[in-house]
Parts: C-alpha cells; sequence; structure tokens
C-alpha cells in the first residue's frame, strides 16, 4: 500500500488561502492531490463549506432572498447587465454567483427594477444607506398601485376602464386610482383594446418651476415611482414621464437614466 504523503506547510497555507475563491477540483490539481484527500485536509483545519466561505450568494439562494423569479435574474443578467459569474465549488458543478459588492453596486443603479417593500431587511446582510429610502418609497407605492404590470386585467376592470372614458370626464390619475393600476399600464391597456376615447386632459398650462423639477430629478433618483412624485406636484405619472424624457431621461425596464450630454 502506497504511504499517504505528508501535508507541508506550503500546501496547508496554499489550501487556506485558496478555499472559497477557487473549485476544489483546481485546489486538488494544483497540489497534485485526489478531491478526496483536499476535503478531508479541509475538514480537518476547520474551513467551512466553500459556497459559505464566498463573499456573495448563488442565483438561486438571491432570487429567494429578494422575492423574484429566478428566470427573471436570468433576464437581468440578459438585457440589463447583472454582475453574475459562473463559478465551480466543488469538483465539477457549476452555479450562478454574484458578488455582494457587486449586487449592491448594480441595485443601486437599477433601483427601479426591485420591490425592496418585498425584501426583509439586512437578509443580504448590512444594507447601503440608499436602500431603506428606496424601500420607503416602495411602501408609497404599493400603497398607491396595488396591481403590477403582471397581473392580468380582469373582464370587470376592462368594463370600468371603458365606462370612465366614455364617461369623458375622468383623467390618467383617477382612472388609475380606481383601478389601482399605473398610469402607464391603463395607456397600454387602452391600446391594446383598440379603444378610440381617452382620459380627459388635465391643466397642462401649469409650467414646472425650478423647484419642482428640482424635486423630481430628487425623488426620481431615491427610487419613487411616478405616480407618487405625480401626486406631489399636481401633476399626471405619464405628464411627469414626459417631463423627464424632455429633461434627457430615458427609461429602460422602468429604469431613468439620463443620457450624458455631448460634449
Amino acid at each position: 500500500m502506497t504511504a499517504r504523503r505528508k501535508w507541508t506547510d506550503e500546501e496547508v497555507n496554499f489550501l487556506e488561502v485558496r478555499w472559497g475563491s477557487m473549485s476544489i477540483k483546481n485546489i486538488a490539481a494544483r497540489l497534485g492531490r485526489s478531491i478526496p484527500s483536499v476535503k478531508n485536509r479541509a475538514q480537518r483545519l476547520g474551513l467551512i463549506d466553500p459556497c459559505l466561505s464566498f463573499d456573495g450568494i448563488t442565483i438561486n439562494q438571491l432570487a429567494q432572498a429578494i422575492n423574484v423569479s429566478h428566470s427573471q435574474i436570468r433576464r437581468w443578467i440578459k438585457y440589463y447587465g447583472f454582475p453574475a459569474k459562473w463559478k465551480v465549488f466543488v469538483s465539477e458543478a457549476k452555479v450562478r454567483v454574484v458578488r455582494y459588492e457587486n449586487f449592491w453596486k448594480w441595485a443601486e443603479e437599477n433601483k427601479q427594477m426591485i420591490d425592496f417593500s418585498r425584501i426583509e431587511p439586512n437578509i443580504l446582510g448590512p444594507e447601503p444607506d440608499w436602500v431603506k429610502v428606496k424601500r420607503d418609497a416602495d411602501f408609497i407605492k404599493r400603497r398607491k398601485i396595488k396591481k403590477s404590470n403582471y397581473d392580468p386585467w380582469t373582464e370587470e376592470e376592462d368594463n370600468i376602464l371603458k365606462g370612465m372614458l366614455n364617461a369623458y370626464k375622468y383623467t390618467y390619475p383617477e382612472i388609475s386610482q380606481r383601478l389601482n393600476r399605473s398610469e402607464g399600464a391603463i395607456k397600454r391597456r387602452i391600446q391594446e383594446l383598440g379603444l378610440k376615447a381617452r382620459p380627459v386632459r388635465r391643466n397642462n398650462h401649469v409650467k414646472y418651476t425650478p423647484e419642482k423639477v428640482k424635486l423630481i430629478e430628487e425623488l426620481i433618483d431615491k427610487g419613487h415611482c411616478l405616480e407618487d412624485i405625480a401626486s406631489r406636484i399636481n401633476k399626471s405619472a405619464l405628464g411627469v414621464r414626459g417631463k423627464l424624457e424632455r429633461m434627457g431621461y430615458r427609461f429602460k425596464n422602468r429604469v431613468p437614466v439620463k443620457e450624458k450630454e455631448i460634449s
């Protein structure tokens, strides 16, 4: 029987330094040892599960923590630059992960895509200061808009919408409040149903003062929804969106981004 090769101090140091940042398979290859040997030595050294020693979280775990579907995060990866990476923790299995630091950086830039009112505080560890502000804004949004864009329209809602339009006296904000849906969702539904009638216009002659423009930018940067901002300055949400677009903002999946001025 071949005698077991004793671990050197250099090998132990390499194992401790690389544990959690390099796959067990690669550690074993670098040290010329078997995977069971590496696992056994790590256990004797008291090294924890490499998944737990990684300063991040798997995509499956993240989806559960922030109450979104796994497919939603895959869309973020594909279309919105979500910083997920493939990582091998054991001998062969690959999983997608994201480092906490990278997640929070991305989340701040795309805060409108995440509903923090549905996320338990500190479930991902200490939160940046801006998260509390966004969570408060999301609770306000839930009070104003009880149905999301993913909730299918019912026949009753369609009939209410048609009735309010045909009355020729209700504005977008009033219809939005009655149906508990965003003004944008109502506009899209009118187009989908091919309806000719439109909500009556609010008084568009009231100009945006510099103070209101500043407030709009401050609130949109903090993650407030358009309906909340509009109610504070006596405008419609669609009107506020139009103002933001004239100010150089563009919306992608509800995320407002101000285009950089071309010098």
